[in-house]
């Protein structure tokens, strides 16, 4: 209590409005009165349709509930999704002093509410089961990968069109992006502008992107690695062009954190495939990049989008995902930690409400 006391002195403290909502998976949202910028975040949030199913399936498997592998989409399709969701809200906002400290930890985390810097803080969600209310378990972001990654249907490759995107980042063809084979006009937008964020917009973010998937090495993985680029810096200069593929695919029915999604387009996704990464020096000569994959970012991103936070050791565990000698976690095929799903019912039972 000293400590909260002095740093409530300090206006280090925030003030907290609760609220109490409950959100279908169409979008509608009833019970406490939300201001429209914090009803906008909150959507964006949970997302809808599809996104929505995406969201509970990827939750309910990193819990460690299904008592068997996933082998297949039905596999996935068989788990039944709550249409509604209670949730208890924090709506965050404090003095200068506080402001100014948690935006530079976290600025990405506010939004604008009628000039007032906020944070939605979602404190507890609970799901409607057979028309009962009950949050799944708790659960630790090293068990939730490991039980996500040991289900050969979750680390599927999404599924959809590939696409060789060239970006020109100099030369008469400075900024053109070039997509190969042509895509439906209404996602040819989303895939040149994940290309080009992908690869870096400035010329310092290209030129580190290139050095990076250069050496072999994903930038901020290893500190031998990163020196390695510091060492080339001086003799690499940025390439004139580059090419990535980038895959067009339906909203998946889990999100897999081996797919590494850059944007979203209507009911589709641009996720970031292997296959053609190369950069020339003139626009003539192409050289391929070694094979690289950054698993410390889109894991990073998959945990954050179901609200779980940091975790240590992402090499160490997907080391475990692509060894053929990897463990399969027996709380999970055999069930001995929950054997039930939430609000009593077995997992087959449960149905939407």
């Amino acid at each position: 209590m000293g400590e909260a006391k002095r740093r409530r002195q300090l206006g280090l403290m925030p003030t907290v409005e609760n609220r109490e909502v409950v959100m279908t998976r169409d979008g509608e949202v009833t019970g406490d009165a939300l201001p429209p910028a914090v009803l906008e975040r909150l959507k964006t949030w949970a997302e809808t349709g599809a996104r929505w199913d995406a969201r509970y399936r990827t939750t309910f498997i990193g819990t460690g509930l299904p008592r068997e592998l996933l082998n297949t989409e039905d596999d996935l399709m068989a788990i039944p999704v709550p249409d509604r969701m209670r949730l208890k809200l924090g709506l965050l906002s404090g003095s200068a002093q506080w402001l100014e400290r948690e935006q530079e930890l976290s600025p990405e985390s506010f939004f604008d509410d009628g000039g007032q810097p906020r944070q939605l803080n979602v404190r507890a969600t609970e799901y409607s089961y057979n028309g009962q209310w009950s949050e799944l378990p708790e659960f630790e972001p090293d068990s939730t990968l490991r039980y996500l990654t040991q289900h050969p249907a979750v680390v599927a490759p999404p599924k959809g069109e590939a696409y060789v995107l060239t970006v020109w980042h100099g030369g008469e063809r400075d900024g053109q992006t070039e997509v190969e084979p042509t895509p439906p006009a209404e996602h040819e937008g989303a895939l040149i502008q994940a290309a080009q964020v992908f690869l870096g917009e400035s010329d310092e973010e290209w030129l580190d992107d290139h050095l990076s998937n250069l050496s072999g090495f994903p930038a901020g993985l290893d500190d031998e690695a990163e020196g390695e680029q510091a060492d080339a810096t001086d003799e690499q200069t940025a390439p004139l062009a580059r090419r990535l593929t980038l895959t067009l695919s339906p909203v998946p029915l889990v999100l897999s954190p081996t797919v590494q999604v850059l944007s979203r387009s209507g009911d589709m996704d641009v996720a970031y495939t292997q296959g053609q990464e190369a950069y020339s020096d003139d626009g003539e000569t192409w050289t391929e990049y070694p094979r690289v994959q950054d698993t410390r970012e889109r894991l990073q991103d998959l945990l954050e989008s179901m609200g779980i936070g940091d975790i240590s050791e992402l090499e160490a565990l997907m080391a475990q995902e692509g060894s053929e000698e990897a463990d399969i976690d027996s709380r999970t095929i055999e069930a001995e930690v929950i054997s039930r799903s939430p609000g009593g019912a077995a997992p087959d039972d449960a149905s939407k409400s």
